[in-house]
Formats: C-alpha cells, sequence, structure tokens
C-alpha cells in the first residue's frame, strides 16, 4: 500500500525555523539538519506502522543527529505530519493543535 505524506502547515512552520535556528548556530548544519528530516519522512513512508504508537494515536520518527521528533498519524492511506518537535519543548505543546 502506497501512504500519501500531509504536512500541516504549523509543521512546516517549525521545520523552516529549526532550520534557520540550526544554520545560525553552525554554518551549513541548516542543510544537514533538512536532509536528516527529509531521510526520517522517507522512513515513515515506507514503514509507518514502523514507530511505535504514543498518546493518543501519534507516532514520533525521530531525527539523526539532532533532538528532533517528527510526530504523525496514520489514517488510512494517508499519514498526516503534525509536527517537527525539538525533544526538550515542552513535551505535548504540539496537541494543542486539535488533531
Amino acid at each position: 500500500m502506497s501512504f500519501r505524506l500531509v504536512i500541516h502547515e504549523e509543521a512546516y512552520r517549525e521545520l523552516d525555523e529549526a532550520e534557520r535556528y540550526i544554520e545560525e548556530r553552525r554554518s551549513g548544519y541548516g542543510r544537514k539538519f533538512r536532509t536528516e528530516v527529509d531521510a526520517c519522512l522517507r522512513s515513515i513512508q515506507e514503514r509507518p506502522t514502523g514507530y511505535a504508537q504514543r498518546r493518543a494515536g501519534f507516532r514520533y520518527g525521530t531525527v539523526a543527529r539532532f533532538p528532533y521528533r517528527v510526530i504523525y498519524k496514520v489514517h488510512e492511506d494517508v499519514i498526516l505530519i503534525v509536527a517537527v518537535y525539538h525533544g526538550k519543548r515542552k513535551p505535548y505543546g504540539w496537541m494543542q493543535r486539535g488533531m
């Protein structure tokens, strides 16, 4: 079965902000971060149920080399990416989005 990725607009915003933040602190690492997030998204799309189900049915893919998680939920043939979240932030702050 082929799964379609749908990325919430807040997740896009978080991803862009994180990339800029990382790049400002260390040149070239913003691009490395984006590459690792893309790899995480591919992994999620290839094996959407490969990550353990957590609170309220959400799953967390981890971004290699960076302390970020890609938080998502699977519904039929759609993978909804709801957040790209730093692991040290308030753990469930993203849940206020009403997902």
